[in-house]
């Protein structure tokens, strides 16, 4: 199977990427990073240049927006998945379509629920309104007939290469550097939302899985479990030996306040024949593993 990837170079990309390229029978390529965004505002021509390059039997959209203006999640998140939408249906025979979407979709939910693909989408940031706007032209695609195509609605990723400005990203950059440093605290927002954290590793393997089967639409891929934001950090600072005090009274992501509670119904992935293969504690430590070397101290881990 020929396989491009969109965003190729981003922290799920690249798990993507990497995954698909060290099995037989698969050849991956990339857009080039300067496309990757750019093709939100580029015509036909260049997509059709893009797709008879490559000429791919399916393509995996990484891409995308997480923060920026309204207008710019607009882009990144919708008018790049209705062109490569439309470009899909100007081929001959259409590649199949692995789209990257995210819970945020849903918005808030009660205490103990585990959301499922069928239940109402009412996003509460931007970011997630625009990804919802982006899943729904894959379900309108679908059910055109035309199209084979499936918006894998993602929960909170976790792994090597995760970006700095998420919780899980600077928690591990933090607490090592302080776990070597010998400081006598970290400062956090509340920790007391509970999410569900899945492996990236995983999330690629959804993405290989979803290649090789039927799955068609929105399907939910996380671990299924809702557990406190403080495990993570817990987790972390036993990985790095910190000795010092966690506080908590830092300013407090307001997305999180707005979705005090996350949990994901998979129970439409493992029908197909997906498992799990990545705990929990393995994630916290390849995300430590994966810092680079000015951000991962001498004695972190060892």
């Amino acid at each position: 199977m020929n396989v491009l990837v969109l965003g190729a170079n981003g922290f799920l990309g690249q798990q993507v990427r990497t995954r698909l390229a060290s099995l037989c029978g698969f050849e991956v390529q990339a857009a080039p990073p300067s496309h990757t965004l750019d093709l939100a505002h580029v015509g036909p021509l260049v997509w059709d240049r893009l797709l008879d390059s490559a000429a791919p039997d399916a393509v995996v959209n990484c891409a995308g927006r997480t923060h920026g203006s309204p207008e710019e999640l607009h882009a990144g998140n919708v008018t790049l998945v209705e062109g490569l939408i439309a470009a899909v249906l100007r081929r001959l025979t259409p590649p199949r379509i692995v789209h990257l979407a995210s819970a945020a979709e849903y918005g808030a939910v009660p205490e103990g629920h585990a959301s499922r693909e069928d239940d109402p989408a009412c996003p509460l940031s931007p970011y997630g309104a625009s990804k919802l706007a982006g899943t729904v032209l894959i379900e309108q695609a679908v059910r055109s007939g035309h199209v084979q195509a499936v918006a894998l609605r993602l929960t909170n990723p976790l792994g090597a290469g995760i970006g700095a400005g998420t919780l899980p990203g600077r928690a591990a950059r933090e607490l090592s550097a302080a776990a070597q440093e010998g400081r006598d605290t970290v400062r956090f927002g509340p920790l007391g939302a509970r999410r569900d954290f899945v492996d990236a590793h995983d999330v690629a393997r959804a993405v290989l899985h979803t290649l090789t089967s039927d799955l068609s639409g929105v399907v939910n891929v996380g671990s299924g479990r809702a557990r406190p934001v403080r495990d993570l950090v817990d987790g972390l600072v036993a990985l790095t030996g910190f000795r010092g005090q966690i506080l908590e009274d830092a300013p407090g992501s307001p997305r999180s306040g707005d979705v005090p509670y996350q949990r994901a119904d998979i129970s439409r992935l493992l029908d197909s024949g997906f498992t799990l293969h990545h705990s929990f504690h393995d994630s916290l430590y390849v995300l430590l593993r994966g810092l680079n070397p000015a951000e991962a101290r001498a004695g972190v881990l060892s």
